[in-house]
């Protein structure tokens, strides 16, 4: 769990933890060096659950929850590993329902870099509902495959549970990676499995303060904002590009012969004219999900 200023939630979302039906967990939480009462709410837990919780702070702050996340990851020993926010709250049974879709994975080869991922609630501050489920407000595909995770991502880092072989492919997110959770989906998706459990394991909390917040993609005002910021709603196009590029930087000697040319000419791109921009999303099949994400990327690619 990487925590920052989280002094009005971290104690509900460590309380949701302790209360999953699976028991054998182990809780790392680090402390970016909030300036609220975070630390003063959190050792009590680690003096209580010595053999369960522990409780972290850093030197200085590391200016990205997603550096934060993965200064912890050399003490994440075990075989699977998640990821926690501190303003969430987990439903009881979430750790074992994952568990579930990754075991179940694991029956069709173990020993290959496999991330479970669940669906979430959509609620506010107060958590009251917003939405039954965010994969149906965003219009995703949570089974996505790669060319498709290539230009959209569809896994939510606080839901998703990888396994030791993916972790050990990871030694750090490289800076040109968009977001840590859309990087690890990328290597499962290439080179082993995503699997998914169609149900809510979280109550997604959203209060104004969210690094990344779940839009509702079938929204007018949403569509509307990305029409009248052209050059955001580019710069976000061309920035999967530059993910690609670095996929295909780290992984070359992994990739097979098809992967490596997709990946050539999706990084590529930004260097071709309009129309051969178009024809390398048609040639390989890299459309978002739904109309109105397919029709922007053909006006601002």
């Amino acid at each position: 769990m990487a925590v920052y200023n989280g002094e009005t939630y971290v104690r509900e979302q460590v309380n949701s933890i302790l209360q999953q039906t699976y028991g054998n967990w182990n809780l790392i939480i680090q402390d970016d060096c909030s300036n609220d009462g975070t630390m003063d709410l959190l050792k009590p837990y680690a003096r209580e659950y010595p053999e369960r919780i522990v409780v972290k702070q850093r030197e200085k702050n590391s200016g990205a929850a997603q550096r934060n996340f993965f200064s912890m990851l050399p003490d994440a020993r075990n075989r699977y590993v998640m990821f926690c926010d501190h303003d969430d709250v987990w439903l009881p049974d979430k750790v074992e329902r994952t568990l579930t879709v990754m075991r179940e994975m694991e029956q069709r080869g173990a020993q290959r870099p496999l991330l479970a991922h669940t669906d979430l609630s959509v609620v506010d501050g107060e958590l009251r509902p917003l939405a039954a489920s965010m994969v149906t407000r965003q219009k995703l595909n949570p089974l996505g495959t790669f060319e498709q995770l290539l230009v959209q991502n569809a896994v939510t880092g606080c839901t998703m549970m990888v396994n030791r072989p993916l972790l050990d492919m990871v030694k750090e997110v490289p800076k040109r990676a968009i977001m840590h959770d859309w990087w690890f989906a990328l290597i499962a998706a290439a080179f082993g499995e995503i699997g998914y459990a169609n149900e809510p394991t979280i109550l997604y909390r959203q209060h104004g303060g969210n690094q990344v917040g779940a839009k509702d993609a079938s929204s007018l005002q949403y569509n509307m904002d990305r029409l009248k910021d052209q050059a955001g709603a580019r710069k976000v196009l061309y920035d999967t590009c530059v993910q690609a590029d670095e996929f295909l930087r780290i992984y070359r000697d992994r990739l097979d012969q098809d992967r490596l040319s997709l990946l050539s000419a999706y990084a590529r791109l930004p260097e071709k004219g309009k129309c051969q921009r178009i024809a390398t999303l048609c040639r390989y099949g890299l459309w978002k999900r739904g109309l109105a994400r397919k029709l922007g990327q053909l006006i601002f690619i």
